[in-house]
């Protein structure tokens, strides 16, 4: 215990100082981290240790409480030398937790800019600026509820960048095995199978959750948390197929409304471009929904394209000839899905007067 007490008298000492490095820490962090699909077995590997160290804090806090209501004299010496040393513990376990859960959240974010996915983005973005500030941090892991949804959130981001890259194959199944998946995190299994008394706040903080899981399954897939390793990449609008002779991008993916009309009565199509990066092993059907000032008109069926790694792109393409409401139209909107209707991005073609 005497290299404890020296490390809590330096802890003492120097501990203002430790949410300032801390911060510095995890920003900078975010910019030289190196993502693509070959990191994927490290991003699994540090999910597995911070779901250990989150289950292992929760013990703790139960065992500290437990001695913490007993009386001194009837614990035994490591007990009572446990207790002492509890919060120089509690930060070595808190810190090391932080540290993972912050390498989750700055290795996945930047897929949901990727995507853009504006609302997950800004939602994640904000909650991993709570697990910056280390005071923050300590009081709200303490919450059986926070500690409930930071499990929830790892394990949207981890499963939505890691399912597509080890899975491929069963990519139309991703949904399904997202909400079980997201069950079995939230799930009290410490009060029913662990303890021999039932914790009220991990039940009731479970079943807020739970609620939030089945309202997500019926929302629509464009809504729901995305399959953040697969997106859109400098989608383009052309007129006519790539590969014609009169094949030319739209500029700004903007259209005058005169340009418009001239192009469609002169016998052309509007083409969306989509190109798409896949991890390797994937092999989907691609589709695009055409809309009109948000309205409904087409779907289109596209080639089916496999995946390979991240510095390939797969051009997929869909053309129309004919428009509604030419005079009126603003915004022509191209929605693009793999098969059984997950959602992968969109582009818009924005009709200038």
């Amino acid at each position: 215990m005497k290299y404890l007490s020296t490390a809590k008298s330096v802890y003492s000492k120097y501990s203002r100082l430790l949410p300032w490095a801390s911060l510095i820490w995890g920003i900078a962090s975010s910019f030289w981290l190196t993502r693509d699909y070959s990191k994927a077995y490290r991003l699994g590997l540090f999910t597995i240790a911070f779901f250990i160290l989150i289950i292992l804090m929760s013990t703790w806090y139960s065992y500290i409480t437990r001695i913490s209501q007993k009386n001194q004299s009837n614990l035994k010496k490591i007990h009572i030398n446990i207790h002492k040393q509890k919060d120089l513990f509690e930060f070595v376990g808190l810190t090391i937790t932080q540290y993972f859960i912050q390498y989750i959240f700055m290795f996945c974010i930047p897929f949901l800019y990727f995507r853009q996915e504006w609302i997950w983005l800004f939602f994640c973005s904000f909650f991993v600026g709570m697990t910056l500030w280390d005071p923050f941090w300590i009081r709200l892991f303490k919450i059986q509820l926070f500690r409930l949804f930071l499990r929830l959130i790892a394990t949207c981001m981890v499963f939505g960048f890691l399912f597509a890259v080890f899975f491929p194959q069963f990519i139309d199944y991703y949904y399904v095995w997202f909400t079980i998946i997201c069950f079995s995190v939230i799930f009290p299994w410490n009060s029913l199978f662990l303890k021999q008394e039932i914790n009220i706040p991990e039940i009731a903080a479970s079943f807020i959750l739970t609620i939030f899981i089945a309202i997500h399954s019926f929302i629509p897939s464009e809504y729901q948390f995305p399959v953040i390793s697969i997106w859109v990449e400098n989608s383009n609008y052309s007129i006519d197929k790539p590969g014609n002779k009169s094949y030319e991008l739209i500029n700004g993916n903007i259209k005058s409304r005169k340009d418009f009309i001239s192009t469609l009565n002169a016998g052309k199509q509007i083409c969306a471009i989509s190109p798409i990066i896949a991890p390797a092993g994937f092999y989907s059907k691609i589709y695009h929904e055409w809309y009109i000032d948000d309205r409904f008109v087409d779907k289109i069926t596209l080639p089916s394209i496999s995946g390979s790694d991240i510095n390939e792109q797969h051009s997929t393409y869909s053309c129309k000839k004919f428009f509604l409401n030419l005079k009126t139209v603003k915004k022509i909107t191209t929605k693009i899905y793999l098969k059984n209707g997950i959602y992968v991005g969109r582009q818009f073609l924005i009709i200038s007067d």
